[in-house]
């Protein structure tokens, strides 16, 4: 699917918006409030590609190469968060492709010191009519429909 859907996006874009991706930093890394943040897709060992699920032991040893209070990651589309010492791993989820089995938009909030899952029901049926519109695969039409209908991997 990723490898279809980025052939798709790759075909529409254009050079211009390549060029200004191309630039944008894999991390970020901010202070609010004297919290540290760090921010990257995946991981920061590798913040594009590396999957780390919330149960995975990798994260002690993400968080120890990383000086940051608090790590905010992605690429799972599984929302969690986990106190490992003095350090919070946070996933808000994803907004467009749920993994978690839950057709629901999800999103994260820090408000006050502390951090709340939060997600939403949206018009599911409108994006997968926009989704069976893209000029992709029937197969990876399905598939997306799939995810973006049941909130899980698609089958």
């Amino acid at each position: 699917m990723a490898e279809e859907t980025g052939r798709f996006t790759c075909s529409v874009l254009r050079e211009s918006e390549k060029r200004f991706l191309r630039g944008l930093p894999l991390t970020a890394e901010r202070e609010v409030c004297g919290i540290r943040f760090f921010a990257c897709h995946a991981t920061p060992a590798d913040p594009l590609y590396r999957y780390c699920p919330p149960d995975a032991d990798r994260w002690a040893t993400e968080v120890r190469n990383c000086r940051a209070d608090v790590l905010l990651t992605g690429h799972t589309h599984l929302p969690f968060q986990l106190a490992i010492g003095d350090h919070i791993v946070l996933n808000p989820g994803s907004l467009g492709q749920p993994k978690h089995g839950r057709p629901e938009a999800c999103y994260a909030v820090w408000q006050n010191g502390a951090f709340r899952l939060c997600s939403v029901f949206y018009p599911i049926e409108e994006t997968v009519s926009k989704v069976l519109a893209l000029p992709v695969t029937p197969e990876v039409q399905d598939d997306l429909a799939a995810v973006l209908k049941t909130g899980g991997v698609p089958p």
